[in-house]
């Protein structure tokens, strides 16, 4: 008797409420779809021409005026074409630029030098040239060939150049 004692019923409802709540749920999602398909169709049919523009077109005219340009700065030059105006610097009497990034009116520089005692007047010579097309400009100061900084000149329109030493 113990073997083939029959399951209570409080067990057969719960099977039977999940099968109904899974097959209701199959049933709401068919519906669900069929309606989004109608919906289309009938957007199809009321279809005005020029009412929604393509996904691919350009802004109006009007928009994209209001819109800022940036002016990107100019590539560097190198070390060898000397100063230009409006280009950074790229190297001096004991230092050189490792590396030069410019974006949304940032300029992000890492110079290699020896000559800590002169962060601010290297960042001065780096970035003045740049200054009118800038927003800020940070220049970080590494030992040559050591990928780790020793201190960081920051410069603002406000601001001017603050000098920061890292510890070492």
């Amino acid at each position: 008797m113990t073997g083939n004692a029959p399951r209570p019923a409080r067990a057969r409802t719960r099977t039977g409420r999940h099968r109904i709540l899974v097959i209701g749920g199959l049933i709401v999602l068919a519906l669900m779809a069929g309606f989004a398909a109608a919906a289309v169709d009938v957007a199809r049919l009321f279809d005005v021409p020029g009412a929604l523009p393509p996904v691919d077109a350009p802004e109006p005219p009007e928009r994209a005026a209001l819109l800022p340009r940036p002016t990107p700065l100019p590539p560097p030059a190198p070390p060898s074409a000397g100063p230009r105006p409006g280009h950074p610097v790229m190297a001096g009497p004991g230092w050189r630029v490792a590396s030069l990034n410019t974006i949304s009116g940032t300029m992000m520089v890492i110079v290699e030098t020896e000559r800590f005692d002169a962060m601010t007047d290297i960042a001065r010579e780096v970035v003045t040239p740049a200054t009118p097309e800038l927003l800020e400009a940070l220049v970080y100061f590494e030992r040559p060939r050591t990928f780790r900084a020793v201190g960081r000149v920051q410069w603002t329109p406000d601001g001017g150049y603050v000098p920061l030493r890292f510890g070492e």
